[in-house]
């Protein structure tokens, strides 16, 4: 990977900030001076902005401070929120900016004394911070992640509704319909005639799109993506869940905001069969019976600048189902007999990305891989995207350093390479599957191994009996 490539993967994050920020303020200045030469020749917006004082006792000093209140209501709920602070922070410098620049035209600040409509922007104020926030304001604790979602959408669209609207005031030239005059309220008779200005309405109209699109990047929240795992019976689906979870929760350590996790019992009560101090102890994990089923989930965040939420919701069954649920996807619902065939049908079709399996110590001890049934999956569910994961790998990081004497926990990409090689080149059934899923990446997963007494693999731990992962740091980057 070139130094630009790896600077790219390691601050790409901040590289799109930097980007959508600069956007932003390129376009905001000669935008926001058409759009206050647009409120200054108003032919619909502004004659009803000042009707409403004949008609509400509303002026239109009461009227501009009560919108800008929403919209710092608005605009406080993005800034404390944990994951659009940098955005929030950022949109109140170009509000800042958007202000001075009007101010150099005579509009808006100098023309409103904010003294004495004081109340008037204090309720807008509040009331944006009702209608962004509601019930998550009164909230001390939360399961959940808090966000002020709302709050984002309402900004976004109300910036944007004072673009377009403004761009239209610009360049089309209406008829009056009404007209205020003193205490009265005239309506004026109909005409007809609209005219158009033609002249900078390319500029204006592409730096309009620039800026909609580019602000709706820049408050609005990723969607979540859903992983579902597939495996044959014994292929570590359990310990590949329990090590991804781990990885998560090393990861949430230091971050600023409190994240939960929110994983499932089932999942914890795996996490806890496998939490030993003994450094001796084994995996205590048995194989899931015919009969269960166990819900695995949790989420994650990925990304500090741009974080995005990341749901992983499974369910650890029997190996033995794998082969008849292509079938189960083929059917209806009310035609798959099974109750957990049923189920396992729906959450693969609800999935965003399935992880298929392929067990490292099946292919050392020369036993079928059982992977067959993949490739009838992925012809059911076509539009899935798939991250392929070996699991126990393990006992190649001991070929690897046998081979090149270097330590596949050090040297990863390395090492991944020398996964991906290996099995593709002695493994006919991998290889079809990886040029079957266009040439994906195998993941390498393991714990580190020792052996104990009787020659059996144990889980190596630190002096406080705790396992250790590879991979699955590395892994958690490529869901998010």
């Amino acid at each position: 990977m070139t130094a630009i490539g790896e600077f790219l993967e390691e601050n790409g994050e901040k590289v799109f900030l930097v980007v959508y920020f600069a956007v932003m303020v390129a376009v905001a200045g000669p935008l926001f001076l058409a759009l206050g030469e647009a409120w200054q020749a108003s032919d619909i917006v502004r004659p009803l902005v000042r009707s409403l004082d004949p008609l509400l006792s509303v002026d239109l000093e009461q009227f501009s401070s009560v919108m800008f209140g929403i919209y710092l209501g608005l605009l406080s709920l993005v800034a404390i929120d944990a994951k659009k602070r940098v955005q929030g922070l950022l949109l109140t410098f170009g509000t800042v900016s958007a202000l001075i620049g009007l101010l150099s035209i005579g509009l808006f600040i100098p023309n409103i004394d904010f003294a004495d409509n004081v109340v008037w922007l204090l309720g807008g104020f509040v009331f944006g911070g009702i209608i962004g926030g509601g019930s998550q304001l009164l909230e001390t604790r939360t399961a959940t992640a808090l966000e002020f979602r709302r709050s984002a959408t309402l900004l976004f669209y109300l910036i944007s509704a004072l673009v377009v609207v403004g761009l239209v005031e610009y360049h089309v030239n209406f008829p009056q319909f009404i007209q205020v005059a003193g205490d009265e309220v005239q309506l004026l008779a109909p005409n007809p005639e609209v005219s158009v200005v033609w002249e900078g309405i390319g500029v204006n109209l592409l730096m309009a799109s620039v800026f909609v699109v580019t602000l709706r990047r820049f408050v609005t929240y990723d969607s979540s993506e859903s992983f579902f795992v597939l495996g044959p019976q014994g292929s570590g689906k359990s310990l590949f869940l329990v090590g991804k979870y781990l990885a998560a929760l090393d990861d949430a350590v230091g971050r600023e905001s409190d994240t939960p996790l929110n994983p499932s019992s089932d999942l914890m009560e795996l996490v806890g069969a496998l939490d030993a101090a003994s450094k001796d102890t084994g995996w205590k994990l048995d194989a899931t019976g015919q009969t269960d089923v166990e819900d695995l989930g949790f989420q994650f965040i990925d990304g500090r600048v741009f974080p995005k939420n990341i749901e992983l919701s499974s369910l650890d069954y029997a190996g033995e189902y794998l082969e008849r649920l292509p079938s189960a996807l083929m059917s209806p619902d009310a035609e798959v007999d099974n109750s957990t065939l049923r189920l396992l049908s729906q959450r693969v079709q609800s999935a965003n990305t399935l992880v298929l399996i392929i067990d490292i110590e099946r292919y050392h001890n020369n036993e079928p891989l059982e992977i067959e049934p993949y490739f009838d999956i992925l012809d059911v569910a076509s539009n899935k995207d798939v991250l392929l994961v070996a699991t126990k790998c393990d006992i190649l990081a001991e070929e690897f350093r046998e081979q090149q004497a270097l330590e596949a926990h050090q040297y990863f990409d390395e090492f991944q390479e020398y996964v991906n090689e290996t099995l593709v080149e002695n493994n006919q059934t991998v290889r079809t599957l990886v040029q079957d899923t266009s040439g994906a990446k195998i993941y390498p997963v393991y714990y580190q191994t020792t052996t104990d007494e009787n020659g059996e693999r144990v889980p190596m731990r630190d002096r406080n009996g705790n396992v250790q992962t590879v991979g699955f740091e590395q892994l958690l980057d490529k869901m998010g």
